[in-house]
């Protein structure tokens, strides 16, 4: 059994630096171009199960998958982001200053009206159960946030080790599972499919900075 586990295709706010949360913000016309190489990895790819956060960003980031594999998406609110409540929409460096003159740890606090990491992580829980019992390969779309926590607790690791994990826009991280049920972590927010955007933009500055020579 394979899992794969991808976040998210670029947004407007992604590229502002800005906290999303539950609010249904769009893929950009970069982010629907690496939906579309997504897509493309994974052409003929044996896949039973889709699995996506009902959020419109990653919904049009698994819809690609599901093209090329002719797997039908499902529709997962548990996997959505962190709710910021009232701070959605600020930038993260506003967000770390009100998190800053918190009492309360960097897990246990919750924007006003969101959610705290803690939180998300016990919604994610039954996703992980799933998975674990899980029969054949699945792809998981979801957030930055929620990835973190969901790879944690597939790992059998505490909640603080989430906050090691990164991931780009659709990078794509994959584990295998062992015969005594542990994971393997087989790929690590692997970006390879979208080689050709980084190309096309080497082009483009290589292009700007000879035409100001």
């Amino acid at each position: 059994m394979r899992l794969f586990l991808i976040r998210h295709g670029q947004t407007e706010w992604n590229n502002a630096g800005r906290a999303q949360g539950h609010t249904d913000i769009a893929l950009d016309e970069v982010g629907l171009h690496q939906a579309a190489l997504l897509g493309e990895r994974f052409y003929n790819e044996p896949i039973a199960r889709i699995l996506t956060s009902d959020l419109k960003r990653a919904c049009q980031t698994a819809q690609p998958i599901a093209d090329a594999t002719g797997v039908a998406i499902e529709l997962m609110p548990a996997l959505r982001e962190r709710g910021f409540g009232d701070w959605e929409g600020k930038h993260f460096a506003e967000i770390s200053a009100g998190l800053s003159v918190s009492r309360l740890g960097r897990y246990e606090f919750a924007p006003p009206n969101g959610e705290s990491f803690t939180a998300v992580w016990q919604r994610l829980k039954p996703i992980s159960r799933d998975l674990l019992s899980a029969e054949e390969s699945t792809v998981v779309v979801t957030h930055g946030g929620s990835l973190s926590l969901l790879l944690a607790q597939l790992l059998g690791a505490p909640i603080e080790v989430s906050g090691a994990f990164r991931f780009a826009n659709t990078s794509v991280t994959e584990l295998g599972r062992l015969p005594d049920g542990r994971w393997h972590l087989a790929k690590y927010n692997d970006t390879r499919h979208l080689e050709s955007i980084h190309e096309l933009e080497n082009a483009l500055i290589g292009s700007i900075d000879g035409s100001s020579r």
